[in-house]
């Protein structure tokens, strides 16, 4: 038992740790992933314990996920290592509800529902709040727009950190309007072009555009893992 709550306890602590480092960077140093790497050792204590093929199926459909998520710029570096550690870590946890499937080997994918779910919620609050400024536009792309974007006026824009127009205003004072954005972008860059714009008065600062947040994933993923230590897998 004392290795357990070992075990829940620092994969608690690396979650903070980081979720603090993405909400105020957006990135996290491969050095800080060093320091939480000996937490695999926890694998060893459960590895006589967990279903070997639902462990594996679990952990590596976890990571192929992030990773193609990751290769399509559209998360980073750090959420792929972090459900690494959490998987090897953590290959059999023991919930209050619903435990079978936690204590078997399931757990990395228990975590990723989890933050997904998180993830969605807001979005879908997102979607209350902004879907009636989408009237307009394809069904869609209102759906697509409402959930994962928001409206602001440009000088909210200019004073803000990690996000990303989706309003396009070309050097002629052309609108038009994007779906999404990489992760591999600047958002200093795009405030020094909406920036200039005003300056050229080829848009005002009290004009509304569309911008998208670059969503710090960690923090959904320390939500996910307090979940599945509380609800496990509710489905048999």
């Amino acid at each position: 038992m004392l290795i357990y709550f070992l075990q829940i306890i620092l994969t608690s602590i690396m979650l903070i740790h980081v979720s603090i480092l993405d909400l105020k960077y957006r990135e996290v140093d491969f050095k800080i992933w060093l320091i939480y790497l000996p937490l695999v050792v926890f694998f060893i204590f459960y590895v006589h314990r967990i279903d070997l093929f639902l462990y594996s199926y679990s952990l590596g459909v976890s990571v192929f996920v992030l990773y193609m998520f990751y290769k399509l710029s559209l998360m980073g570096g750090a959420d792929l290592m972090a459900i690494l550690i959490i998987g090897l870590s953590n290959p059999s946890v023991y919930p209050l509800f619903f435990p079978t499937f936690s204590k078997l080997g399931m757990e990395p994918l228990i975590v990723i529902l989890y933050s997904s779910i998180s993830v969605f919620l807001v979005s879908l609050y997102n979607l209350v709040k902004y879907f009636k400024y989408t009237q307009g536009m394809p069904f869609s792309k209102r759906i697509i727009l409402a959930l994962s974007a928001k409206r602001i006026k440009v000088k909210d824009f200019l004073n803000s950190s990690f996000l990303f127009p989706l309003t396009q205003v070309d050097d002629n004072g052309n609108v038009t309007l994007r779906s999404t954005f990489s992760i591999e972008e600047d958002d200093k860059e795009w405030k020094q072009k909406f920036r200039k714009l005003v300056e050229e008065r080829r848009i005002s600062e009290d004009s509304y555009i569309w911008v998208a947040w670059g969503v710090p994933v960690l923090p959904f993923m320390l939500i996910g893992y307090l979940l599945s230590l509380v609800l496990g897998f509710p489905f048999t």
